[in-house]
């Protein structure tokens, strides 16, 4: 039986009632003029869990500061220091209607992912957003969050803003473009704007090293952090520069946890398949060149084996993965590299490498291997639109091999580089010293927070390598980076 005019009339001035009371409510909320309260009544995921966000000490003397003026931070990795300065961000926009926060991070992604977790924050209080927008939460009856990219373009046109959060900074390549342009919608906010540059070290230059270097009185940065690395200072330290910034430094032993554990770094060494460099640079502090060779020439040397050869025959002892990395048009190489597992060791035992020849082409030749050698997966880049096709074609040739598709990311390529990092330090990994994979190592770079081969150069064999050692048992904790089971059923 349908509902008559007068029942849905009814209907929808209950569902009005309901909205307005739940609005009322939400303007009612009280909100505690002190942060570290207010941080208690919200939720966060941690440690696998939904819980109330409980501060820790160092973030709660990181909110005092911020509260009293601008701060340039130079931290640790997972210290949830993104976390605390936006949930300041948040407590202050429920406090002033009139408030207007702008967060930057590098891309759209890095962006998106903060302002999740914002709107889950939101969410447990109760309280409701305008939209469903990912890069502008507006807090129905309070203040307003602005999420954008590193583009300079992002920070025009934008009113009055009372905070500015600049999130990894020393990876923002337009960070002082960025910071120019909203240079005036600061000045209308006066004495009462803040900024909060914050980031892991990248190298000594560029707009965030300068910013953090720069009128300290005569202390030196580098020392501060190298000393407070090796505990010869307190974990969290502050002061004021000429300029009447905030300086700050935050080291991963000022966390309670992770503090306590004497054996932190190994277990991040172990679990996260991290080199010494990166751990260095993302947890102590360590503020290499924003150019440095990636692979040590010495494990490189060691690693080169004049008498080992590209092998024709297969050990049925021993288990192989490839790792195959795609292009047919510019200057850049399709490569395939073969690696051989025996006993935990590994050997490059075939590398195959050809420029702008066509798919057909390639795919025969990198055909002939899997045929020769059945390895046990064969791992593909798929972030481009080549890689998916051989992954496709490849695999109905193939039927009984299993592929993977692998997608590289700033987040992922690290990873990986850094797992082959791992396995010339061990010493498990051998190739043939005439190979081209050599002198790819030799000018592998890593240049503020991209690893790539300077220009001129190549890595698609490093990258290859990469691609063959994930699916190997060498990362057997991982799990598959691109899921096949819909591709096979076609």
């Amino acid at each position: 039986m349908g509902l008559t005019l007068s029942k849905i009339k009814a209907l929808e001035l209950k569902a009005r009632q309901r909205n307005q009371k739940q609005d009322k409510a939400d303007i009612q909320l009280e909100i505690p003029t002190n942060w570290a309260d207010f941080a208690r009544m919200v939720k966060i995921r941690s440690g696998g869990d939904v819980k109330p966000f409980n501060p820790y000490p160092y973030q709660e003397e990181l909110v005092q500061l911020m509260l009293k003026r601008s701060v340039c931070v130079v931290k640790s990795r997972q210290l949830g220091i993104s976390e605390t300065i936006t949930c300041f961000m948040l407590w202050r926009a429920c406090l002033n209607p009139g408030y207007l926060g702008l967060v930057f991070s590098k891309t759209q992604t890095d962006s998106s992912l903060l302002a999740r977790r914002m709107k889950r924050m939101i969410a447990s209080l109760g309280l409701k957003t305008a939209t469903e927008n990912l890069s502008d939460i507006e807090i129905l009856g309070r203040g307003r969050i602005l999420f954008r990219n590193s583009r300079p373009d992002s920070a025009r046109g934008i009113e009055s803003v009372v905070d500015v959060f600049l999130d990894e900074l020393a990876f923002l390549e337009t960070g002082k473009e960025v910071y120019d342009a909203l240079a005036p919608a600061m000045q209308m906010v006066g004495d009462k704007a803040r900024v909060f540059a914050v980031s892991t070290p990248s190298g000594k230059s560029g707009f965030y090293w300068e910013l953090l270097n720069n009128n300290n009185d005569g202390r030196d940065i580098e020392v501060i952090c190298n000393q407070v690395s090796k505990g010869s200072m307190t974990p969290f330290q502050y002061w004021v520069d000429d300029g009447n910034w905030g300086k700050v430094v935050i080291h991963w032993r000022s966390h309670p946890v992770y503090g306590s554990q004497p054996n932190f770094l190994e277990q991040i060494h172990q679990n996260q398949k991290l080199s010494w460099t990166t751990i260095e640079q993302e947890y102590n502090l360590s503020f290499t060149s924003s150019e440095i060779a990636v692979f040590d020439y010495s494990l490189i040397q060691k690693g080169a084996d004049e008498f080992l050869e590209d092998e024709h025959i297969r050990d049925n002892k021993s288990r192989y993965y490839l790792g195959i990395d795609s292009s047919t048009t510019g200057s850049d190489y399709s490569a395939a590299v073969l690696l051989k597992e025996n006993f935990g060791k590994y050997s490059v035992v075939k590398v195959y490498r050809k420029k702008q020849q066509t798919t057909e082409y390639n795919l025969y030749q990198i055909g002939e291997i899997i045929k020769q050698f059945n390895p046990e997966v064969v791992a593909i880049e798929v972030t481009g639109g080549v890689g998916m096709t051989w992954l496709e074609q490849l695999s109905r040739v193939f039927p009984s091999t299993t592929f993977e598709g692998v997608r590289t990311s700033g987040d992922t390529k690290p990873a990986m580089v850094s797992s082959l990092s791992i396995a010339l330090e061990k010493e498990l990994l051998t190739y043939p010293a005439n190979s081209p994979l050599v002198e790819e190592l030799l000018n592998f770079r890593r240049s503020g927070k991209k690893l790539e081969a300077p220009s001129g150069k190549h890595d698609d064999c490093v990258m290859a390598l990469c691609f063959a050692l994930t699916v190997s048992p060498f990362n057997t904790s991982k799990k598959s980076i691109f899921d096949l089971s819909k591709l096979r059923t076609e």
